[in-house]
């Protein structure tokens, strides 16, 4: 099995224009003459050029009909050989969004068919949730197998494919970096230790899998904004995937099994991957409290992410719709949704 921890992403410096100029004329050498990601390097052919042009692209003032947008230099750790290059745009536009994407990426000739490209695109993945980006668009030639496959290595999934103007196959493909899988909590700071068990519910109340997230020891208690604790020792989550839903339903209990709020997520997709249940959020949340109230919450995120070009108009107002929908179907009762979890809680336990 190939290391997948081999390379780093390094913003271009001048210590690097030896290994940057070589790279353009091994692709020239091999009659390759348009780069993907490098930045117009291929076009400007001038190592201190191109590099001024790459540090001011990251910055909010580019043209208008371009993006500010990040270069990476794909670096070998152990000999520190440039092997790929990668750039980021921080935004899509319309013509970003119709056939090139949030990520254009490149691996040299000679060390291709190695796995650099999917592990390059995994850690540009990383830098572009720091960005702010939730869901990342990357496009490929159709033929071009190898990176088809380390764009589907990293999760993407195909919307569609669009003919070009020279009558090649495009594919595009979405990344969600907004998946949240039911284990995931073992990950955050505060849980020094989490009991965690999975069951597979098929009747007339529910189908699907109930996960949940017994939490034995806590560091420090997740406290809300309004002074509402929702994590602490002996909390649970009691999380519902209904895998033909668009809403993800979570029943917060304290330590004395006492409802605390119940959270619902609306969401893209509700799968597994692995025998893990997951999530893929879609921004909009609801939240319904043991007095009947209802709060709809992360409406910005979900006009940043419509603002983005991350989601279509469409998509836009069907999430509202599904929201607003939901509220109408619990308001008022709150005691038939306490029934349910509170049911499968001591189930559970």
């Amino acid at each position: 099995m190939e290391d997948s921890n081999r390379l780093k992403l390094v913003f271009p410096t001048e210590e690097y224009k030896d290994q940057v100029e070589d790279f353009l004329q091994e692709h020239f050498d091999n009659n390759e003459f348009e780069l993907h990601g490098d930045g117009e390097l291929d076009t400007i052919k001038d190592f201190d050029k191109w590099l001024e042009k790459v540090r001011n692209d990251v910055k909010d003032t580019v043209e208008k009909h371009r993006v500010p947008a990040t270069l990476f230099l794909a670096v070998r750790k152990n000999d520190n050989r440039m092997v790929g290059i990668i750039q980021i745009r921080h935004r899509l536009n319309e013509k970003l969004l119709k056939d090139c994407g949030h990520i254009g990426d490149g691996v040299r000739p000679s060390e291709r068919q190695k796995g650099y490209a999917t592990e390059m695109i995994k850690l540009a993945l990383e830098e572009c949730e720091k960005l702010g980006i939730r869901r990342v668009l990357m496009t490929c030639y159709k033929e071009n197998i190898g990176s088809r496959k380390s764009i589907q290595n990293n999760g993407g999934i195909l919307e569609n494919e669009i003919i070009d103007e020279d009558g090649k196959t495009i594919q595009r493909y979405w990344i969600s970096l907004k998946k949240k899988f039911a284990t995931s909590v073992t990950k955050y700071e505060n849980v020094l230790e989490v009991a965690q068990s999975i069951k597979s519910i098929n009747n007339e109340d529910f189908v699907g899998d109930i996960f949940l997230n017994h939490f034995k020891k806590i560091s420090e208690p997740f406290i809300l904004d309004n002074g509402l604790c929702i994590q602490d020792t002996n909390y649970k989550w009691l999380e519902f995937y209904d895998y033909t839903s668009k809403v993800r339903l979570t029943a917060v209990y304290n330590e004395k099994n006492e409802i605390i709020e119940w959270y619902f997520d609306m969401a893209r997709e509700i799968g597994k991957e692995d025998g893990i249940p997951y999530e893929d959020d879609l921004y909009l949340d609801v939240v319904l409290r043991p007095d009947g109230e209802t709060i709809l919450l992360d409406e910005y995120e979900l006009k940043e992410a419509f603002d983005s070009l991350e989601m279509t108009k469409e998509e836009y107002q069907e999430t509202y719709k599904i929201a607003y929908d939901l509220i109408e179907k619990i308001k008022d009762n709150q005691q038939k949704v306490k029934a349910f979890t509170d049911k499968y809680l001591k189930e559970m336990l």
